[in-house]
């Protein structure tokens, strides 16, 4: 058997074309927000950069937003890809991990974004302020931030048990599931 070439009962069928593209761009917008926050800190308060690098990790939290939400209507209008062959645990570990990870992408922007408004704090866009709609209250932005952050944490396990599970399934039980996402 060729190596590069996977056997039809293994897990070769690949997502629709938009779904790929969407889970890649969804992966760069999530290592983008990520990137920002933690070299803002590089940067004084109040400084040019810092301030760049927080616009950055806002619009890359929204982008991943719009995506996840598109990826979620696409997923519900597509016909489903077939589940990858393997024991019922396996299958049962992908579709929680899956479900951790769409609620992780969808809820953290959303936590952001609570987090600044409710702050009373204009969410800054590249020089373009948008003002909050809603009463300011300290309290409840404080446990908005609290969450949000440790929801970081929640997402760097999932991602990583995500990327792991996938590199198992391409090096160690070979049945080339990268396919299915390039």
């Amino acid at each position: 058997m060729n190596p590069d070439r996977a056997p039809d009962h293994m897990s070769a069928d690949k997502y629709p074309a938009i779904l790929r593209y969407v889970h890649w761009l969804v992966l760069l917008a999530v290592v983008l927000a990520v990137a920002a926050i933690q070299v803002q800190d590089l940067f004084p308060r109040g400084s040019t950069g810092r301030l760049f690098m927080r616009s950055s990790h806002y619009a890359a939290g929204v982008a991943v937003l719009v995506l996840m939400t598109l990826r979620v209507f696409l997923r519900a209008w597509l016909p489903a890809t077939a589940p990858v062959p393997g024991a019922a645990w396996m299958q049962r570990s992908a579709q929680l991990t899956h479900l951790v990870l769409y609620i992780l992408m969808l809820a953290m922007p959303v936590l952001g974004i609570a987090t600044v408004l409710y702050a009373g704090k204009p969410i800054a866009f590249y020089g373009l302020d948008l003002y909050s709609p809603l009463q300011e209250n300290q309290p409840l932005s404080r446990l908005l931030k609290e969450i949000h952050e440790t929801g970081a944490t929640f997402v760097y396990i999932a991602v990583g048990l995500h990327a792991v599970a996938a590199l198992w399934h391409q090096f160690v039980v070979r049945d080339h599931i990268f396919r299915r996402v390039l």
